[in-house]
């Protein structure tokens, strides 16, 4: 279904992330966010284990969740390698479920200064079961810019998707803009705004998307809660979906 897959992948982004960082010097943006923030681990050898829900569903009624499991490790103080492995559920008068495409990706920010610059690049293998995964490996980039002020951290992403190589899909590019900021040391939430190209060749409709989303923090763990909804309305969408996560710092 390489339909439902693209929605699932620009969705999903990462829930890197997808995607998704905490780090010493607390890093807003990460999951249930798909704004990439510019934090890394901060260190080498440190690792996160992220375990994400999400729920979607779309205009035409059907709908489907992801299970993504996902292990983070810090190569360098401003460099990250992670992992993840998503299992899917599709429910569209028959349920499909399976592996999706297991993957990777590298977040390298060189410059960390009051704005802070980096990018990710990611690959998608196919590992999907027939039905569910792109059938072709994919991949993407994200282009990272941060900065703080006053308490508020605006992040924007420059994305672009590779799946042209996929029968019936195209290449999809656009931005994404989060603004982000904490209560105390416990509690981050934040707002994002992201605007794709399609990967659908038939569609012509901007895909546009609003997040909403919480991270409460304690000690080692975060839990994050995120609310999704999209902006404009085609058949194919993702009407509204529900994010869920918890992650380990170690």
């Amino acid at each position: 279904m390489p339909h439902t897959l693209s929605r699932l992948k620009i969705l999903r982004f990462y829930l890197n992330p997808v995607l998704l960082l905490l780090i010493p010097t607390l890093s807003l943006a990460y999951f249930p966010f798909t704004t990439e923030d510019a934090g890394t681990i901060g260190r080498t050898f440190g690792f996160e284990l992220e375990n994400n829900f999400t729920y979607f569903r779309y205009y035409d009624g059907t709908y489907h969740q992801d299970y993504i499991f996902q292990i983070a490790m810090g190569l360098a103080p401003n460099l990250d390698l992670a992992v993840f492995v998503p299992y899917s559920k599709f429910y569209d008068g028959e349920k499909t479920e399976g592996l999706n495409d297991v993957g990777f990706y590298i977040k390298h920010i060189p410059y960390q200064k009051r704005l802070r610059l980096g990018y990710l690049l990611q690959v998608n293998f196919d590992t999907g079961k027939e039905g569910i995964g792109y059938g072709r490996t994919t991949g993407n980039v994200n282009l990272i810019a941060e900065t703080t002020h006053m308490g508020t951290t605006y992040g924007i992403n420059l994305v672009y998707i590779k799946s042209g190589h996929v029968e019936e899909l195209r290449d999809s590019y656009g931005a994404t803009l989060g603004v982000f900021r904490e209560y105390g040391n416990i509690l981050s939430y934040g707002l994002e705004l992201k605007v794709l190209t399609p990967e659908d060749r038939e569609v012509n409709t901007l895909d546009t998307h609003a997040l909403l989303g919480m991270v409460y923090h304690w000690k080692n763990r975060d839990i994050a809660l995120g609310f999704h909804k999209t902006l404009t309305r085609h058949s194919s969408f993702v009407d509204y979906g529900l994010l869920a996560g918890i992650k380990l710092s170690f």
